[in-house]
C-alpha cells in the first residue's frame, strides 16, 4: 500500500531538497493511514515507518498546543485568584491559601512533563533498537510480518500525571508500556537496561546544547 498513488503531491515535496511540513496534508496523510489500520490492512515496514512519524509528529503538536493552552488556562486562573483575593471573605481566602500551599508552581509542572517526554521519546528509540532487524534473515521476517511483530506498541500516562492531579512536591509519575505479548522478566530487563543507555544520551546531549 502506498500513500503517494493516493496523494501524488507528496510525492514533490518528499523530493525537494529541504520538505517543508504541510500540517493539513500531514494529517491528511495520518488519517488515511489510521483508516487503513482500523480495516484491518497490514502496512508495508516503509509505510509503518511512515505512519509512526506522522503519529510522533501530531503528539508533539498537540503536546505543544496543550501546554499552550496550560499556560493561558494559568494566567487565567492566577487574575481571577488574584482579583477573588481581593473581594474574598475571610473563609474563601483561607482556601485560597491552602489551594496555593498544595498546587505545584508552573515551573514543577513543566519539569515533571519535560521528563515525562523524554522518557517517552527514549521508549520509542527502544522499541525501534528492539525491532531493527539484525541480519538479512531478520529484515526478511520484519517485511513480511510487517507492523504487528513490535515488540513494544506504545506507552500511555496514567494516575495523576494523566489526569492533571499533581499536588505540589509530587515527583512519582506512571507510565504503562503495551507490549505485543504478554511481558516476561527477561522482556522487562532488557527494556530497563537500553532505557537506561538511552535516557544517559539524551542527557549527554542537553548537556551539550
Amino acid at each position: 500500500i502506498h500513500f503517494l498513488n493516493h496523494f501524488p503531491s507528496l510525492g514533490f515535496m518528499a523530493a525537494a531538497a529541504a520538505p517543508v511540513w504541510d500540517e493539513h496534508q500531514a494529517y491528511e496523510e495520518l488519517l488515511y493511514w489510521d483508516s487503513l489500520i482500523q480495516q484491518g490492512h497490514r502496512l508495508h515496514p516503509h509505510d509503518f515507518d511512515r505512519y509512526e512519524e506522522l503519529r510522533y509528529w501530531y503528539d508533539c503538536l498537540c503536546y505543544e498546543e496543550e501546554l499552550r493552552q496550560y499556560h493561558d488556562y494559568i494566567a487565567a486562573i492566577e487574575h481571577m485568584e488574584d482579583k477573588r483575593y481581593r473581594e474574598a471573605g475571610p473563609y474563601d481566602r483561607y482556601v485560597l491559601a491552602k489551594h496555593s500551599e498544595v498546587y505545584p508552581p508552573t515551573e514543577e509542572l513543566e519539569a515533571v512533563q519535560t521528563i515525562v517526554s523524554h522518557v517517552e521519546c527514549a521508549l520509542k528509540t527502544v522499541s525501534d533498537q528492539m525491532d531493527a532487524p539484525k541480519d538479512d534473515e531478520a529484515n526478511t521476517e520484519a517485511q513480511s510480518d510487517g507492523s504487528q511483530e513490535r515488540v513494544l506498541r506504545g506507552v500511555m500516562r496514567v494516575g495523576l500525571v494523566a489526569k492533571g492531579l499533581l499536588l505540589k512536591g509530587d515527583k512519582n509519575v506512571e507510565l504503562v508500556l503495551l507490549c505485543s505479548n504478554k511481558p516476561t522478566v527477561t522482556l522487562l530487563k532488557q527494556v530497563a537496561e537500553k532505557l537506561s543507555a538511552q535516557l544517559e544520551v539524551e542527557m549527554s546531549a542537553c548537556s551539550i546544547l
